[in-house]
């Protein structure tokens, strides 16, 4: 009898950014090019405020890191998927994605919003962007007793294309730790702002 096993691939986790009581730590995978990214914080509102931030899509360009565009677009089958533009400095392309969520409210009283990319939806690349085949993400909500809400950002991406390895590094510490500090400046500033007609 022949059994033959998987070889392990065995993945390192370590903390790479710890300022604004915002904690960064990237999960390095062997044969990846982008690792996965955590960020860790406190944010002074209630997690419901916070969800609220997180579905108004017309806000993401004032909060969400390097986001260019953002915009609700209905799939055939009449859901609603959300259209991602990353920019990216010159002479990188920028990204695009379209992306899905969902929203699951736990036994314990926790929330987590998942966003995963959508490729069979039928939208033209704009000339000059790459197109990510791959964006699985989360927020985790864990409300406190004394109403604040910590938060667990969690994004396993790949960008696609060639990027340098600076811009992979920078992305890791950047990325995570700009869209908490932003999204928890607004979210503790007041309610997101209805979208302009």
């Amino acid at each position: 009898m022949l059994i033959v096993t998987s070889p392990v691939v065995h993945s390192e986790v370590s903390a790479i950014l710890d300022k604004d009581g915002i904690i960064v730590e990237q999960e390095v995978v062997p044969g990846r090019v982008f690792p996965i990214m955590t960020g860790k914080t406190n944010i002074k509102a209630d997690s419901a405020r916070i969800i609220r931030w997180l579905y108004a899509v017309h806000t993401y360009v004032d909060w969400q890191f390097n986001c260019k565009e953002a915009r609700l677009i209905t799939a055939e089958d009449g859901s609603l998927l959300t259209y991602n533009r990353i920019g990216s400095p010159w002479p990188v392309s920028d990204r695009d994605v379209i992306l899905q969520a969902s929203q699951t409210i736990m036994d314990d009283g926790n929330t987590r919003l998942e966003f995963n990319n959508v490729e069979n939806v039928d939208l033209k690349i704009p000339r000059g962007v790459v197109r990510m085949t791959h964006l699985n993400g989360s927020y985790l909500l864990k409300p406190t007793t004394d109403g604040s809400t910590n938060i667990v950002y969690t994004l396993d991406s790949d960008p696609g294309g060639k990027l340098p390895a600076w811009l992979v590094k920078q992305a890791s510490k950047e990325l995570p730790y700009q869209t908490l500090k932003s999204l928890r400046e607004k979210a503790e500033s007041g309610e997101p702002p209805e979208p302009k007609k």
